[in-house]
């Protein structure tokens, strides 16, 4: 079983279309209501400065958040641009994975999350593979030290 943070990635990176579907499922067995309705604000993206191991604030990024209720589980649905449908669907999905007892739909949702999963990795095991030949390694450029060269001249 994915962890929350998992099964959100999948359901960011694949698409509005797989979330949509998924969450028209569980609002078929029980239907959500909104909390907060699905609107846009910044977040601070924080980055860690290496050299000196503390944090800083690079810019922010708009997003667009969601929160709604199916019993009495609460959902949250956060992600990057203006997608409102997007994120309430992922907030509906979060929800129907915090009540209490399962909705009827619970295999068919992990079933086509898995699906979504193994695909994703497929997806970045490919573009990896792309960039990965253009990767240059820096200790073996003509079998020489780069910082040794700048010493001599």
């Amino acid at each position: 079983m994915l962890t929350r943070r998992e099964r959100t990635e999948v359901l960011v990176e694949s698409g509005s279309a797989l979330a949509l579907e998924l969450a028209s499922l569980v609002e078929a067995d029980t239907p959500a209501r909104d909390i907060v309705p699905a609107h846009q604000g910044l977040v601070m993206c924080q980055v860690r400065e290496t050299a000196r191991n503390s944090r800083f604030y690079l810019s922010e990024v708009l997003v667009t958040e969601s929160r709604v209720r199916i019993g009495e589980a609460d959902g949250l649905g956060v992600l990057m641009g203006t997608d409102a449908a997007h994120a309430r669907a992922l907030a509906v999905i979060d929800a129907a994975y915090a009540m209490g007892q399962a909705p009827a739909c619970m295999a068919e949702l992990e079933r086509r999350i898995e699906e979504a999963r193994v695909a994703v990795s497929e997806r970045m095991a490919a573009q990896d593979a792309r960039t990965y030949v253009s990767r240059v390694e820096f200790d073996e450029m003509s079998g020489q030290d780069m910082s040794v060269q700048a010493v001599v001249k």
